[in-house]
């Protein structure tokens, strides 16, 4: 029996047709009754791996004393060495932890907090606030701003206008700068150390945008105890003539600032409006703050317990942080009393 000659793809010929060689491929063993390439087999593995993770901390968060190991390897279906190597890999990187209550049980680890945390913040993202922002502008009829703390400066991440309104054009999303003029900048800057300020915020005297611009330190020291003891920001024809602002903050359920919202009216107006124009920026402040509280439980529950542990017989730190303001204005008061006029 002659055998069949060999088939030399790189080469043309003439006369009878070329014959394509068969290249078809064999079809996947069956390995365990499962079909598929290694690469495939490999990723049903990760994400097998995967789901167990997460049925694995679902199965620990089921009770706040902790769960054995053995409740775990139910959940997972897995042997119980199986879920010990589950538990010990999401100890050793901060998802769970031996419980206090009892030995043998696991509950959540630290890490679960800061996850939760993170989830928390992306709802001060300029998306999440429109709503806010949005609900203030039809209420009162304003312009509307929302700015956050963002590289050591105010950033303006959200503008809402209303029809006619021409005030603070410049005043656009992504702005930054003129923390000491604007409403929405003294409301951040009363969250922020002195020495994480921006630069032009440590000079002897700052930039003048209009005649009511507090231009030296220990004027804005104390417009910012004003700010913390009053709830609210004022900028009164101190970023642009006839034109003046109101600024509350967005916090979370231990307190901090996560961001501020406000409006800016015309001067004349706002003589005329400014206790409905307070109240309807507190309002909505408040509002936005409580449904952070709601989603942020244990950072409110740590704000009540965290100071009578931590700070028992000394100052809280809010306190500390208003004396230190307080500190700063009188020891820059003779500084600067010959700076203003």
């Amino acid at each position: 029996m002659r055998e069949n000659p060999s088939v030399d793809l790189g080469r043309v010929t003439s006369g009878e047709p070329e014959r394509t060689p068969d290249v078809s491929l064999p079809a996947p063993r069956r390995r365990n009754g499962v079909s598929g390439s290694g690469d495939e087999r490999g990723q049903r593995r990760t994400l097998a791996t995967a789901v167990n993770v997460v049925q694995a901390l679902e199965a620990v968060a089921a009770d706040p004393r902790g769960v054995p190991a053995k409740a775990v390897a139910r959940r997972l279906g897995q042997s119980l060495s199986s879920a010990y190597y589950v538990l010990q890999s999401l100890s050793a990187l901060g998802f769970v932890e031996p419980s206090p209550v009892s030995h043998g049980l696991y509950t959540l680890g630290p890490k679960i907090a800061e996850l939760f945390r993170g989830y928390v913040a992306s709802w001060t993202l300029p998306h999440r606030l429109e709503p806010i922002l949005l609900e203030l502008r039809e209420r009162a009829g304003v312009r509307v701003y929302a700015a956050r703390w963002s590289d050591a400066d105010l950033e303006v991440t959200c503008v809402r206008g209303r029809r006619g309104a021409t005030e603070l054009q410049d005043v656009s999303v992504g702005f930054r700068g003129a923390a000491h003029a604007l409403a929405l900048g003294k409301v951040l800057l009363e969250a922020v150390p002195p020495d994480h300020w921006p630069a032009y915020l440590r000079k002897p005297r700052f930039q003048a945008y209009t005649e009511a611009t507090i231009t030296v330190p220990n004027r804005l020291h104390e417009e910012l105890l004003r700010v913390r003891r009053v709830g609210h920001a004022l900028d009164v024809e101190e970023y642009a003539r006839n034109v003046c602002c109101v600024a509350a903050p967005i916090r979370d359920g231990a307190g901090r600032v996560l961001a501020a919202i406000g409006a800016s009216v015309s001067a004349r107006r706002f003589r005329y409006e400014e206790n409905e124009l307070r109240a309807a920026v507190l309002e909505v402040a408040a509002t936005a703050s409580r449904l952070l509280k709601a989603l942020d439980p244990l950072s409110m529950f740590l704000s009540t317990v965290t100071p009578r542990v931590c700070y028992e017989g000394k100052k809280e730190p809010a306190a500390q942080a208003v004396e230190s303001l307080e500190g700063e204005a009188r020891g820059n008061a003779r500084r600067d009393s010959r700076a203003v006029p």
